[in-house]
């Protein structure tokens, strides 16, 4: 099983559960994290089980989970009184965190102590992770993009020539983030996107063999193996 956590409302995520379908892809939306059934139990692992589309699956059936959702917001959660909201969006971002890191199987990306799918980074930050990393990075003035790329772990689509491919892999590496979503003008990226639309056939299957490949391979993203423990030292980062 696939599973996608993902907003209701996410069109491009609804897409991808469909086009999936085959490889028993599922939609995990923020009603299922407020449904009966979900078992977490870090001492009896393979009593685990999940909740996606109103059921309940064992956690054990999962091969890989994408994450297209920064955070459950509280506006989300109609269902729950208001006055309750707030805190009940704060529980289940906290208990996702917990959940996505001790999944053994691949996640896409991993969360950090800001966000469910890799930094919560502004665009400034981003542009502090190029100047580290020695990439180049497009003024406002050229800022207008002329060439999409995709880098997910060790595959990538779209690259003009390697000055972009090597720009896309160093922020990946900066980041700790297994997919990327950049925008170039020439060899200067513009923007980084961690929940690219994946429109077109080729970016859905470019992702999918990513998140089929198995295991924690190092292959797929430098967050892969990144502890649990190093999410205070992860939220400076973001800071």
């Amino acid at each position: 099983m696939i599973a996608i956590l993902a907003s209701e409302l996410d069109g491009a995520a609804l897409a991808l559960t469909q086009a999936w379908r085959a490889h028993d892809a599922v939609l995990v939306s923020a009603r299922d994290l407020s449904c009966r059934g979900w078992v977490f139990d870090l001492s009896r692992p393979g009593r685990d089980q999940f909740v996606a589309e109103g059921r309940s699956y064992p956690t054990a059936e999962l091969r890989a989970v994408l994450v297209r959702r920064p955070s459950v917001v509280a506006q989300e959660l109609r269902w729950i009184a208001e006055e309750d909201r707030g805190y009940a969006s704060a529980e289940i971002n906290a208990f996702l965190v917990a959940w996505l890191h001790a999944l053994p199987c691949i996640v896409i990306n991993r969360p950090t102590a800001t966000s469910l799918c890799g930094p919560s980074w502004s665009a400034l930050q981003w542009q502090h992770a190029a100047a580290r990393a020695g990439v180049r990075w497009a003024s406002a003035r050229h800022r207008v993009p002329s060439q999409s790329l995709l880098v997910c772990g060790a595959q990538h689509l779209g690259a003009a020539n390697q000055t972009q491919l090597l720009a896309a892999r160093r922020l990946a590496d900066q980041s700790g983030a297994a997919l990327l979503g950049l925008q170039f003008v020439g060899d200067a990226v513009a923007s980084v996107n961690l929940q690219p639309r994946l429109a077109d056939e080729s970016a859905r299957t470019l992702v999918l063999n990513a998140l089929l490949a198995g295991g924690r391979s190092a292959d797929v993203a430098p967050a892969q193996t990144r502890r649990p423990q190093a999410l205070v030292r992860q939220a400076e980062a973001d800071a």
